[in-house]
């Protein structure tokens, strides 16, 4: 990221003296909640930059970390004045009412940009990193905890510039021009309509990738299938073949490429030329021909039904690119799992579905095997889950095509769905939970159906049938 912008948006951030509540990680960026639920995102990745902001959503596949910034107070941010390094000061009052201070150091210098919890004293040292490393990694520098802090030493020399507001920004999903006001704004739009656009197209492009693989397979297979039928079809020409050769196994021997004799089934009674296998004998040579005869004369009925089959799958993986590029995100099957490509179509179309809009949908899975399959291959992190507490049940998806959180009656109504598609139907204030898919985790060989899940939160309801649904959503 230009170090004008980072050096403006430092300036314009200035230590609002927040103070911490919890801290978030995921594979490229660390996301700091405060007392008054905004949030401070910093990014690691091909483009590292930080913003503030309220109501942003979360990363997929994140954890929380560092328990020792909870309670801590931001009291001072500055920018290195020659390099893309920020340094975030907290201090903190221990349970001795001693205060420390702590320091979250974002570097924002390519090739690897990393984020930095040390703690501040005669020295700064490493408490924790997101990208740790010893000087086997990098002879110059390592970054692991208990060592004292090394700033990276580059051959960056900052060029500072007037930023001319308001700043002007493309978006990548509509395609219209925004004008921002101030860096922290377009910082935080640029991660929206560009960042998250890029890993959505990327990750889109590599779901596609995926079944277009599956699809060429299964062309491939069909390809095959159609050579097997065409032999097939040749069946009482294997027969002469073989018949021949039996009554002429005399006058083969092992190298030779063809049989030239009579054909005695042809009225004409026609000279007829039958290749040989050169590496097999003579006998060898029948019995390949014996095999060919009796795989076409068992196979033609069994093989039409295999190329219907396999007719019908190419059409339903062609539907599932289909929906891809309508918007629609249908993972494959990942490996280690029970379920296969070829069954994901089949499990597709008999789910029960309720399109809410253009951004949601509601999945139910009516048996063991389809709420394995909706919670562990349809869901992704970001989409909604929801169970009943105590009693069996289906699993409830709210599947969040653009990634925006559902609306109160929304989740109520999934809620009311869970309680009605359980052993609960006929109970009032039913307990039913609600987490994001990412939350939810599926033990190594446990039963199909089973699944643990954490950070939810517990509604009480009353069962509501599909019908009641779509009315309430005046669907």
């Amino acid at each position: 990221m230009n170090y004008s912008i980072l050096s403006t948006w430092t300036n314009e951030f200035r230590a609002p003296n927040l103070k911490v509540e919890s801290a978030w990680q995921s594979s490229r960026q660390i996301r700091l909640v405060f007392s008054d639920k905004s949030q401070l995102t910093l990014l690691v990745g091909s483009k590292a930059f930080a913003f503030y902001g309220k109501e942003l959503s979360p990363a997929e596949n994140e954890h929380k970390i560092w328990d020792l910034l909870s309670k801590a107070l931001l009291t001072k941010t500055q920018i290195d004045p020659n390099d893309r390094i920020i340094r975030f000061h907290f201090e903190q009052t221990d349970i001795f009412q001693e205060k420390n201070s702590l320091m979250l150091i974002a570097e924002f210098t390519p090739p690897k940009p990393n984020l930095i919890l040390a703690r501040e004293g005669e020295e700064t040292v490493v408490i924790d990193a997101l990208h740790k490393y010893s000087l086997a990694d990098n002879p110059h520098r390592q970054i692991l905890p208990k060592l004292p802090y090394q700033a990276p030493k580059t051959s960056f020399k900052p060029v500072i510039e007037e930023l001319s507001l308001p700043l002007e920004l493309k978006s990548l999903q509509t395609g219209e021009t925004l004008s921002f006001a101030n860096v922290n704004d377009y910082l935080q739009a640029y991660h929206e309509h560009v960042f998250l656009a890029r890993e959505d197209a990327q990750l889109r492009k590599n779901m596609r990738s995926g079944w277009e693989r599956e699809l060429k397979k299964a062309l491939a297979k069909l390809k095959r299938q159609e050579q097997e039928a065409a032999d097939a079809e040749r069946v009482e020409h294997w027969r002469v073949c073989a018949e021949t050769l039996k009554s002429n196994l005399g006058q083969i021997s092992r190298g030779q490429e063809s049989l030239k004799t009579i054909n005695y089934f042809d009225p004409d009674l026609a000279e007829i030329e039958i290749p040989l296998q050169t590496e097999l004998s003579a006998r060898q040579n029948l019995e390949w021909y014996l095999k060919k005869y009796g795989k076409a004369k068992r196979g033609r009925d069994l093989i039409a039904k295999n190329i219907a089959e396999t007719k019908k799958q190419i059409e339903k993986l062609e539907g599932i690119l289909e929906r891809i590029d309508g918007g629609e995100e249908i993972a494959l099957p990942s490996r280690g799992t029970k379920s296969r490509p070829e069954r994901v179509p089949d499990m597709l179309d008999k789910l029960l579905r309720l399109r809410v809009s253009d951004d949601f949908e509601i999945v139910v899975g009516r048996k063991a095997r389809e709420n394995d399959f909706i919670t562990t291959q349809l869901g992704r992190p970001h989409d909604w889950w929801f169970h009943t507490r105590i009693y069996r049940g289906s699993h409830i998806l709210l599947r969040c095509f653009r990634k925006s959180s559902p609306n109160e009656e929304l989740i109520r109504v999934c809620c009311a769905l869970a309680a009605w598609y359980s052993k609960a139907r006929f109970s009032q204030n039913v307990p039913v939970d609600y987490t994001q898919i990412r939350f939810v985790r599926k033990p190594r060989k446990s039963a199909p159906g089973y699944v643990i899940y954490t950070d939810h939160k517990t509604v009480f309801t009353d069962p509501m049938d599909l019908r009641s649904a779509r009315s309430s959503l005046g669907l």
